[in-house]
């Protein structure tokens, strides 16, 4: 596996760990063609009060350029599709979130006034969703190229990252603020410089005190990734870096992933690379009362059956953690879902669900969706019917 950073590139543990293979039941619930109803989706997925589920694809729909779709028990509905111009082109790791009143927001990688990328909303109506674009990237300090989604904050302002743009074209965190006259005003709140990381592909979560944190998938002590925190003052936003990946065993190049945070304000991620066998790794890190923090790698993955989570993590009420590895051992499998099961002592067991082998899907690359009976929802890049991807289900 390369582990140098992938920009724009879309088609293409210890000892007392143990990997079992569990019997689950996986359902495709959509198979994409890659004509009008879009193909190789790479976003999560978001699921609204009945039931039906939101994504993106990066190509495909009524112009090629990727789509906002819907998908319910009665079919696929294309809530909107990119015209490759002004309105923006190929969503990339990028879910949609809802507001309180219905409405869709997230993010393209191209397209724009710039072609490096926008900010959306889509409207509901009566007649379809209408999409407005609430801020093109000139792709210079205000950042370029959007890799993941967007996260609100309790006052309904955005915030998300741009991989690349910024004073030193080495990604940016952002802030767009509603303004009069529904126009939204864009604000760099950080910039990143490489020592500090660099390629920001992941998107943000929030902590109980309106911390941010992420991850990079360069940069930092050794070019191999960091795990960082940006914190407001009255004087504005500072960054620390929390972990500064080595490329060894404790994991690399963390890529499209939202972190997760416990109920003690522990952080729980993947990395692509790195770990014993240099396939991917799932880690924690644990804040101590100096302001220092730890990290214990939970899991190291070998690529025999599944390697190499380019996205984050998903935990039940037991503590529990529930994946991806985009990749398999390229022969039986490629791909799985995969549940980090925890154990007395705080010992941790690797559980495949499903191990995907091209019909039912291939490179399942963005994070989980988990509803409240435990049932588990996903897109794969590539594979099923037509090999352009699917929708699934993990039944539990």
């Amino acid at each position: 596996m390369n582990h140098k950073i992938r920009i724009l590139v879309v088609v293409a543990a210890l000892a007392c760990f143990s990997h079992i293979l569990s019997a689950q039941t996986d359902q495709t619930l959509y198979n994409f063609t890659g004509y009008g109803d879009g193909g190789n989706p790479l976003s999560s997925l978001v699921m609204d009060a009945a039931g039906n589920l939101y994504g993106t694809t990066f190509v495909g729909g009524q112009f090629g350029a990727g789509e906002v779709f819907e998908l319910s028990p009665t079919g696929i509905s294309v809530l909107y599709s990119f015209t490759g111009g002004a309105d923006g082109a190929n969503p990339y790791m990028a879910d949609v979130i809802f507001d309180a009143s219905g409405n869709l927001y997230g993010t393209t990688v191209g397209g724009g006034a710039n072609d490096l990328g926008t900010i959306f909303k889509l409207t509901p109506s009566g007649s379809g969703w209408s999409e407005s674009v609430l801020h093109s990237f000139q792709g210079q300090t205000d950042g370029a190229n959007p890799y993941a989604g967007l996260v609100f904050d309790s006052a309904g302002n955005l915030y998300g990252t741009t991989a690349l743009g910024g004073i030193n074209n080495q990604g940016t965190i952002f802030q767009l603020k509603p303004a009069a006259n529904s126009q939204w005003i864009e604000e760099v709140v950080h910039t990143f410089g490489g020592k500090d990381g660099s390629v920001p592909a992941g998107g943000l979560v929030f902590d109980r005190k309106n911390n941010l944190y992420g991850v990079t998938q360069g940069g930092g002590a050794k070019a191999a990734g960091v795990v960082y925190r940006l914190s407001p003052s009255a004087k504005g936003w500072s960054l620390a870096v929390l972990h500064s990946f080595t490329g060894g065993a404790d994991g690399s190049n963390p890529y499209g992933e939202r972190l997760i945070l416990d109920s003690t304000g522990r952080v729980y991620g993947t990395t692509e690379g790195g770990g014993l066998a240099q396939s991917g790794t799932v880690f924690r890190l644990t804040p101590a009362a100096t302001g220092q923090w730890s990290e214990r790698v939970l899991y190291s993955f070998n690529s025999k059956v599944a390697g190499n989570p380019f996205s984050g993590l998903v935990m039940d009420t037991k503590g529990n953690l529930y994946g991806t590895c985009a990749n398999g051992n390229s022969t039986t499998t490629v791909g799985a879902v995969f549940e980090l099961k925890v154990q007395p002592g705080d010992k941790w067991t690797e559980i495949n669900l499903h191990l995907f082998t091209r019909t039912d899907g291939e490179f399942p690359e963005a994070a989980l969706l988990r509803d409240a009976s435990g049932n588990l929802y996903g897109t794969t890049l590539l594979g099923g019917a037509n090999n352009m991807g699917v929708v699934f289900e993990i039944v539990r």
